[in-house]
């Protein structure tokens, strides 16, 4: 039986047929991962006896890829012997963030089902503060003594395959449990068979803390190309491992975050569809708010130039286009910015740097958008006259060097007051480059028209 052959249908057919046998060979030849997305189309009678049959190993596995609501249905309807025989078969950080997630009663239902270490385990987990390295590590990692022979290494670290949630990095420590060596599996398996551990470990050790924050551990692994990183204690004890699959979930949470606060929305967790409306509206509304009331200060300088208006209201035309442009070329800059303050550490040591580069580009962007702007007005709107074409050139040159400063600044700048960067992105940065364009506008009207 090919697995791109098998679908939903064939599974529901062989639940219906009762077929024990037949089920379980399916968990074992095919992708648990597609097999999640089935199951969370069964019935929950259905998924309830397929967790009922299946062996605690690929019961516990298949559990870790259903969604937190379908985990939920489950919990309430299992007895506290399969509870507990699913969430053995669970790595600690996952059981972690499952049991941070779900109502207390279900939590309660849990922490009865689960061992006294593995409660021990959660609840040191979720003692950490959100956000740090001590919350997001797993405790399932492979640990030797320094004082074994390879070969002694080699039957340790197969008696720890069932705990393990990788063992593509081994890690070397004393009997207090204190952090001394690593060593990749690779260099375990070519080492010379009869070598102590503490002889040929890598002890230039890299490593985080579990009070580090969370983008730390990510910037370590990306340095240095690992697929995994260990956690040490304030007095340099292993507690954990930060695999790179905690990495990918983190950062796709810090993506998100970061989209929605450029947006101007207050970040959600849930997904789109299964949020509901009113949550939604009350994400969205404070910053369409403060949004709506900051365009008082653009409604005040059209108001204070309302008689040069009147006089030329040809100028209303260019309007939009300005404040447009100079938004984009805010966002533009701060996108930028944003990206090299998380990829490649930039920060205030580099404010003059970024003043300069932002300067060139805006300049050379201004310089052909200046030409562009003036070859489309004599083109095709030919009731405008060659000065107001130029006014209206001039300005988007000179707000658009302005809107690139303040993009490229301002996340700098928030960097250095211990704010989040994304806070100041889009949404700020049109309601500042707004009122500078109308200013500049005008004040080159005024020099240049009348």
């Amino acid at each position: 039986m090919e697995q791109k052959d098998f679908n939903f249908e064939e599974l529901a057919r062989i639940i219906e047929g009762k077929n024990i046998q037949h089920l379980r060979e399916v968990f074992e030849e095919h992708n648990i991962v597609d097999l999640a997305l089935m199951v969370e189309e069964l019935s929950i009678e259905e998924a309830v006896y397929v967790f009922r049959v299946l062996t605690k190993e690929y019961s516990g596995e298949l559990f870790s890829y259903l969604s937190l609501e379908h985990q939920e249905r489950l919990i309430e309807i299992l007895t506290g012997s399969e509870i507990k025989g699913i969430l053995d078969n669970l790595y600690t950080d996952d059981l972690a963030d499952f049991v941070e997630e779900m109502p207390e009663e279900i939590v309660t239902k849990i922490l009865k089902s689960v061992s006294a270490q593995q409660r021990k385990e959660i609840n040191m987990l979720l003692s950490y503060k959100e956000n740090s390295c001590g919350s997001i590590m797993t405790t399932n990692y492979v640990k030797l003594d320094e004082n074994l022979t390879v070969t002694q290494a080699m039957e340790a670290i197969k008696k720890q395959r069932e705990i393990a949630e990788s063992i593509s990095y081994c890690y070397m420590i004393d009997q207090k449990n204190k952090l001394h060596g690593a060593m990749s599996m690779r260099d375990i398996l070519f080492a010379p068979k009869n070598s102590l551990l503490k002889d040929v470990m890598e002890e230039d050790i890299i490593y985080v803390k579990t009070t580090d924050d969370q983008e730390e551990a990510i910037h370590e692994m990306q340095k240095y190309d690992f697929s995994m990183i260990p956690v040490v204690d304030e007095s340099q004890k292993l507690v954990g491992v930060i695999t790179s699959d905690d990495v990918l979930d983190v950062l796709e949470d810090e993506a998100t975050e970061d989209i929605h606060k450029m947006a101007g929305i207050n970040p959600i967790e849930e997904p789109y569809l299964k949020t509901n409306s009113f949550k939604i509206a009350m994400s969205r509304l404070p910053w369409l708010l403060i949004l709506m009331l900051s365009a008082t200060i653009s409604g005040a300088i059209l108001t204070a130039n309302e008689d040069i208006l009147m006089m030329l209201p040809a100028l209303s035309i260019f309007v939009p286009m300005l404040m447009d442009t100079a938004g984009n070329a805010g966002s533009q800059a701060s996108a930028m910015v944003i990206r090299g303050i998380v990829v490649d550490n930039l920060g205030m040591k580099d404010f003059f740097k970024i003043l300069y580069k932002e300067f060139r580009i805006a300049l050379l962007c201004g310089v052909v958008l200046f030409l562009v702007n003036m070859i489309r007005i004599i083109l095709f709107m030919s009731d405008i006259s060659f000065m107001m074409a130029f006014v209206s050139s001039l300005t988007i040159l000179i707000v658009l060097v302005c809107a690139k400063l303040v993009g490229g600044l301002l996340p700098i700048l928030a960097t250095y007051l211990k704010l989040d960067p994304a806070v100041l992105a889009s949404p700020l940065i049109n309601t500042i480059v707004d009122g500078v364009s109308l200013t500049v506008y005008f004040a080159l009207v005024k020099l240049l028209l009348l």
